[in-house]
């Protein structure tokens, strides 16, 4: 027999409508009433139609997480599962839903994207990837829709969650050059990534007020960010070179060079890198420095303004730019 509203309403000696409420988490049932209805539905195996609730309201409860074009990067980059893990989490809190767009091309990514939208299939997005030329974002933008960016895009008001990436990897050269190294090199990447090139200001900025000079071919970039092409790179030139320290933007292209400074038996103390989280006793293993770059709070904090957008968007039909900041941690296994 199916358990009805009515049902959990009797028997928890409230009205059916109370019972609503509490399903919908309304601020205005006490905390006592919402755990007793609960229960009630617990011992009676009662599920909300989220669905026919829904279709009520008019609003899917479902949230869009853009991802960036599938590639092996993409899949091997803990990054990724690591932010959507705090994503989840967030989400499941509010009771909401997630919905992945993704694909192989832009115009098959744009295709899903546009139908997530125009389909009312989410109430905003979240991209786990900063891209000003991105045609995705530009759509989203277009349509008003709420959405957060993971990354910075200088110039765009846009509501983001992001780390400051020149300040963490200034204070990544300068412990370089603190232990007195002079000739540093950085590996970027994809330099069209916002946070390449902001890693990048900060190594810089460290090395200028340093007074030491950027030595010619001291940057690399147009490396995608695997192991397999940090590896080949630091055996094939940066080891051959008179470089005696290495800024890595990426975590997997810092663990390719790591594996070719151990098979050399050189010391992988003078690179620093930035990791998606933190893994002590890995690190310690590994032996060189690293940020913590707390993905999954990330994650997290980007629902967390995506829902606070979304609640001022009831209100006044607008949203507010929103920028928030996670504090990444340096771990020095000295």
């Amino acid at each position: 027999m199916t358990v009805t509203i009515k049902d959990i309403a009797k028997a928890s000696g409230v009205a059916p409508s109370t019972v609503s409420r509490v399903i919908a988490d309304n601020p205005a049932i006490s905390q006592a009433t919402k755990e007793k209805v609960r229960q009630v539905m617990a011992d009676l195996h009662y599920y909300p139609n989220y669905n026919a609730r829904r279709l009520a309201s008019r609003k899917s409860r479902t949230v869009g997480i853009v991802l960036p074009a599938a590639s092996d990067a993409f899949y091997h980059n803990p990054f990724f599962p690591t932010v959507l893990r705090g994503i989840n989490e967030a989400a499941s809190q509010a009771q909401y839903a997630l919905l992945l767009s993704t694909g192989e091309g832009d115009q098959t990514r744009l295709d899903h994207l546009q139908n997530m939208i125009l389909g009312k299939q989410v109430e905003g997005l979240i991209f786990l990837y900063a891209s000003r030329e991105d045609p995705l974002l530009q759509f989203a933008l277009s349509q008003d829709c709420p959405l957060v960016v993971i990354g910075n895009l200088p110039g765009i008001d846009v509501n983001r969650v992001d780390n400051d990436n020149p300040a963490i990897a200034y204070q990544a050269t300068r412990h370089l050059i603190k232990r007195g190294a002079k000739k540093l090199a950085f590996i970027g990447g994809d330099p069209k990534q916002q946070f390449v090139k902001e890693r990048l200001a900060g190594f810089s900025q460290a090395m200028e007020e340093a007074g030491l000079d950027l030595a010619d071919g001291a940057v690399y970039n147009d490396l995608p960010f695997l192991q397999s092409p940090g590896y080949e790179l630091a055996r094939r030139e940066l080891l051959k070179k008179d470089f005696d320290a290495f800024v890595f933007a990426d975590q997997l292209l810092a663990e390719g060079a790591y594996q070719a400074m151990r098979q050399l038996g050189l010391d992988p103390s003078w690179m620093v890198t930035f990791k998606a989280y933190s893994d002590p006793d890995l690190g310690q293993i590994e032996g060189y420095p690293y940020f913590d770059l707390h993905s999954q709070d990330l994650g997290y904090q980007a629902m967390q303004v995506l829902l606070e957008v979304l609640a001022q968007a009831e209100d006044a039909h607008c949203h507010r730019y929103i920028y928030q900041c996670v504090t990444s941690d340096f771990i020095s296994n000295e």
